[in-house]
């Protein structure tokens, strides 16, 4: 499969993958009123919500509940804890009559599974983390708070009132704390359907599912097979580059060999260039291996036929091939037949004996790089031979 049939596939499949992945999503998003817990022994669940309140969307998570199984009364560690629970909640404070500082509400009571549930019948002067609002006090204000102590199936109700001091309208991050009591209010009841609740502090809430970005992933996911099918082309293409440079440089002393004895033997240049293709042609048809350096002297020879000056086609060939040594050969050659060049045949000789020097060092370098490739497998080797040798030497110091 070529290379832009490739990319065109993988942009196709990728740009219908990622609308579909966001038109879906997009429809999926319908307000939710009722949410299914889970049966009982299924354990709870997490749940991810985007809400919308005061034209503002915010990410929402909560714990959906099972439904609790019938389980024995834990009366005492409840009377306990609910014996320490005023010294717990005032947390330096001296009384509930006189909050200066703030609360202790945790989830849970210290040292125990009792979990808390903490009810305020205003919202404005103490948050759920309970921390006191007290900057602008003008007069005490009595606030009512209630805890839930739980353990399974078994609860009591912890109330007092405070004596606390007015706030500023609660902010959205306060009415997202106050959503978490009211959602942990709400399961108490064995129900099925876990209503949501549509107001929180006198704002309308919206509930939304997590906004789906799945159409996100397949996007980045095209844009990644188009930049690796691009560099995978690239680098094919670079790798064919370098093959096809190293196949003209090994051809070169071989070429310019052949040149020098034809002309040596008194034939022209362009028939001794005839000879080189047409040897060329025939070992072609029987090996079916093709050489750039031969074929680019197959197109010189073809512009010949078809009227191009001769020592233009040498000139074009050089340039053709990109490689300083064939340039400097069809710079020679042109220049023979401009000039008339003398001892050509000579300095053909000591081009071949240069390019033959030339193609020892290659072969040195050549032999140097799989040398180099074959290390990882050699390290790799040796490895497995120590382990093989080591592990029963280990095992019996384990007897």
């Amino acid at each position: 499969m070529k290379y832009k049939t490739k990319l065109l596939l993988i942009i196709a499949t990728g740009g219908i993958l990622t609308l579909a992945c966001f038109f879906f999503g997009q429809w999926n998003q319908k307000p939710l009123e009722y949410l299914t817990r889970p049966e009982s022994g299924e354990g709870n669940e997490e749940t991810e919500f985007q809400i919308r309140l005061n034209n503002e969307t915010y990410p929402f998570r909560i714990t959906v509940k099972e439904i609790p199984y019938e389980e024995e009364e834990l009366l005492q560690k409840l009377q306990q804890a609910y014996a320490g629970l005023e010294e717990l909640f005032l947390s330096g404070n001296k009384d509930t009559e006189h909050i200066v500082q703030a609360v202790s509400m945790p989830s849970v009571y210290p040292g125990s599974q009792i979990s808390l549930r903490w009810y305020l019948d205003s919202w404005d002067y103490v948050d759920s983390d309970g921390t006191i609002h007290n900057e602008r006090l003008e007069m005490p204000v009595p606030v009512k708070v209630q805890a839930v102590l739980s353990i399974e199936e078994e609860s009591l109700r912890w109330e007092r009132t405070l004596q606390v001091c007015p706030a500023e309208t609660p902010t959205d991050g306060q009415r997202l704390k106050a959503l978490e009591h009211m959602i942990l209010e709400a399961q108490e009841e064995n129900v099925s359907q876990l209503r949501l609740p549509d107001t929180v502090l006198g704002e309308t809430v919206t509930w939304y599912p997590k906004a789906d970005d799945r159409w996100l992933w397949m996007l980045a996911l095209t844009i990644l097979s188009v930049a690796a099918v691009t560099a995978g082309q690239r680098r094919e293409t670079d790798a064919a580059f370098r093959r096809r440079e190293r196949g003209m440089q090994l051809d070169y002393p071989e070429i310019v060999s052949r040149l020098s004895l034809y002309m040596g033997a008194g034939i022209s240049t362009r028939n001794a260039w005839e000879r080189i293709v047409d040897a060329y042609e025939k070992s072609e048809e029987t090996n079916q291996e093709r050489h750039a350096a031969y074929e680019e002297m197959r197109t010189a020879l073809r512009e010949m036929q078809s009227g191009v000056a001769e020592a233009a086609a040498y000139e074009r060939f050089g340039t053709r091939c990109r490689m300083p040594a064939y340039l400097k050969l069809g710079t020679l050659l042109s220049q023979n037949l401009r000039k008339g060049t003398r001892n050509l045949a000579e300095q053909l000789k000591g081009e071949s004996r240069e390019a033959f020097e030339d193609r020892k060092a290659l072969a040195k370098r050549m032999g140097e790089e799989c040398e180099s490739k074959l290390l990882i497998p050699m390290m790799m080797m040796l490895l497995t031979i120590l382990i093989i040798i080591m592990y029963p030497a280990a095992s019996s110091f384990q007897i």
